[in-house]
C-alpha cells in the first residue's frame, strides 16, 4: 500500500525523460519542434533536424 501523500508515479523520472527530449537518429543532435502553417491555414507541428 502506498504511503499517504506519495505519488504512484515517479515524477522525477518522468520529468528527466521529458527534459531530455528527442535526439536525431542520423546526427544525434537535439530535434527542434516548430509549428508551420500551410497556405490553407492549417497548423502542424514539425520536428526539424539535419534536413529531415
Amino acid at each position: 500500500m502506498a504511503e499517504k501523500g506519495k505519488s504512484k508515479t515517479d515524477v522525477a523520472a518522468r520529468a528527466e525523460n521529458k527534459g531530455r527530449g528527442q535526439n536525431c537518429r542520423l546526427c544525434g543532435n537535439k530535434i527542434d519542434v516548430v509549428m508551420s502553417v500551410s497556405p490553407s491555414g492549417k497548423k502542424k507541428m514539425r520536428r526539424v533536424c539535419c534536413g529531415e
